[in-house]
């Protein structure tokens, strides 16, 4: 998948530049790995518009729930093509590809990030869709958000060799697309009354909830996937 000029040209213009500043790599990588700059504030504006549009009319509320919904989707789609797919290295263990050095930062240790496969992106899937969610709220906001997860998501992650370009533009389609689907009037009657009878019923449970799963969502599931990866290494098939 990774062999094709658009890849290969812009993971090699990309590496003129890993040698020149080693207080810019850093913050790329704090960046790259750090939630402040990843999920935390997209779900901020999240929360922004669910507390804004409080009105029984508004469609904004059902909104941002069929967007969490599909971003799942997306990034469970994701992830099962990460593991059924034909394995793709990552750039920056590749060794097909010209050895980059990033100056200021250490050798990747992770020893998943070698093994794993790296298409389609699953922050791409996941961050996309959520700015698709937004969009449909709020072209302006979800423009800029569009903007701010290309800057501060998408691309630390090429500059870094995390993903190809491919890579990135596979999971954001995808995670454009499960959004679409999942907003559409006749997917959100599939579930839209029992949520809203949910949380007139109970709103302080179900928005508490509500937070602490998008808070997961933000997170990629970290905590949740440490106490899997906790399960599988204590219970050995």
């Amino acid at each position: 998948m990774w062999k094709n000029i658009v890849d290969i040209s812009v993971m090699n213009w990309l590496g003129q530049f890993t040698l020149m500043s080693a207080p810019f790599n850093q913050i790329v990588h704090y960046i790259s790995g750090s939630d402040l700059f990843k999920g935390l504030p997209i779900m901020g504006v999240l929360w922004y518009f669910w507390f804004r549009d409080t009105e029984p009319k508004s469609n904004t509320r059902k909104t941002i729930i069929a967007t969490l919904i599909g971003c799942v989707v997306a990034v469970f789609i994701a992830r099962a093509a990460n593991n059924m797919g034909a394995y793709q290295p990552r750039p920056f263990a590749n060794a097909a590809l010209a050895h980059h050095t990033y100056i200021g930062l250490p050798i990747p240790e992770s020893q998943a990030l070698y093994i794993w496969n790296s298409f389609p992106s699953d922050h791409a899937a996941l961050f996309f869709s959520l700015a698709t969610g937004i969009f449909l709220i709020s072209r302006n906001a979800g423009a800029l958000l569009y903007l701010y997860v290309l800057v501060f998501i998408a691309l630390p992650r090429v500059y870094l060799g995390l993903h190809y370009p491919t890579d990135i533009l596979a999971g954001g389609m995808l995670g454009i697309a499960c959004v679409v689907l999942s907003t559409r009037a006749g997917v959100i009657k599939l579930y839209g009354n029992r949520f809203d009878v949910l949380l007139a019923r109970y709103p302080a449970a179900f928005q508490a909830a509500l937070f602490i799963i998008t808070v997961e969502i933000g997170t990629l599931f970290y905590d949740v996937r440490l106490l899997l990866e906790g399960i599988v290494k204590y219970f050995p098939r």
